[in-house]
């Protein structure tokens, strides 16, 4: 299973989701009742759940990083979008993947009401739990590569950035080791320690003409955060569910992702 430590709440407004829970309601009925009766899923039904979940995000995307901005690169969102589309091919394949091990118990396929009990309990961890805490993820990152186009622009009267955490009872204890720090906007630190740093993180930077500091903090980041996605075109800095999927199953979320992405 693929599991992440417990995330704050973000800053930003929650988007209703009402109206795609039932489109996403609909299509999972579809998609559990084709899998229990053929042991299979159409090539249509996984399309139609990367489709889901791809709009979801991009359209999360779009909140924070848009075709209005000052700061738009149209090549950036691009390769960006297209991570986007990787990211929901990896997290349809391990949804997927755990519903095919739900199929039998003991080398047993199991009733349809063991199964769709099973499915239900892994529908609110993939496309509940996980999906909301990856959309927000995909906001704050679009907010910063927005925020990241605009320091680039004024980098030669603000040369620094200033890591600010929020410095409260949920703030984590290395995002405040970190507070206050100052670095030149081209030093290699933030091109891994770019906010967010952690599932929900609040933590901010800010331009700065302040010195910078002397010492540098040695802060562990989680793979999937250690990144910078307006330098690296990547919203994820790791397809997070690779980690527990074979050799084979990579490989057709990497080709399905080609070949639903066009």
């Amino acid at each position: 299973m693929y599991y992440r430590s417990q995330c704050c709440d973000v800053d930003h407004n929650v988007i209703k989701l009402d109206k795609q829970d039932d489109i996403l309601s609909r299509l999972l009925e579809d998609y559990f009742r084709q899998l229990f009766d053929d042991r299979n899923v159409s090539e249509e039904n996984k399309k139609a759940l990367w489709s889901y979940y791809n709009t979801h995000f991009s359209e999360g995307f779009d909140l924070g990083y848009n075709g209005d901005s000052e700061f738009y690169d149209v090549d950036l969102a691009k390769a960006l979008k297209d991570d986007i589309a990787t990211f929901s091919a990896f997290k349809e394949t391990s949804f997927r993947t755990q519903l095919e091990e739900a199929l039998t118990l003991d080398g047993a396929v199991v009733p349809w009401s063991e199964f769709n009990k099973k499915a239900a309990e892994l529908n609110v961890v993939y496309n509940q739990r996980w999906l909301k805490t990856e959309y927000h993820h995909t906001v704050a990152t679009a907010n910063s590569v927005e925020q990241w186009k605009g320091f680039e622009a004024d980098a030669d009267l603000y040369p620094n950035l200033k890591y600010n955490a929020v410095n409260d009872a949920r703030t984590r204890e290395k995002h405040k080791e970190l507070d206050g720090l100052i670095l030149p906007i081209n030093h290699p630190f933030w091109k891994t320690h770019n906010v967010p740093l952690d599932w929900g993180c609040r933590c901010s930077l800010e331009q700065t003409d302040e010195e910078p500091t002397a010492l540098v903090p040695e802060i562990a980041i989680k793979g999937v955060f250690k990144d910078n996605a307006a330098l690296s075109g990547k919203v994820f800095g790791e397809m997070p569910y690779e980690s527990t999927m074979t050799a084979e199953q990579v490989k057709e979320a990497e080709t399905n992702a080609k070949n639903f992405n066009v």
